[in-house]
């Protein structure tokens, strides 16, 4: 059973799950200021394991990639 389940993750069909605290940090943010961008519909809501929240690491990815092109700084 586990040497299956590492294949997939060779294969990249099991994709990582991405926490609250881990997403805030690569988005350079307060896990707080996270949650009220998702509140003010930012950003997708997690999806739910049972008491642990998560993103997928494509969808993180894609934010990340999206606001750092979107920054600009102010002369």
């Amino acid at each position: 059973m586990t040497n299956a389940v590492e294949q997939l993750l060779k294969q990249n069909l099991i994709e990582r799950c991405i926490g609250r605290q881990e997403f805030a940090h690569m988005l350079n943010i307060e896990p707080e200021t996270l949650d009220s961008r998702i509140r003010e519909g930012r950003y997708n809501k997690p999806c739910k394991d049972g008491r642990k929240s998560y993103w997928l690491l494509s969808y993180v990815q894609s934010v990340v990639t999206n606001t750092s092109e979107s920054d600009t700084v102010a002369a």
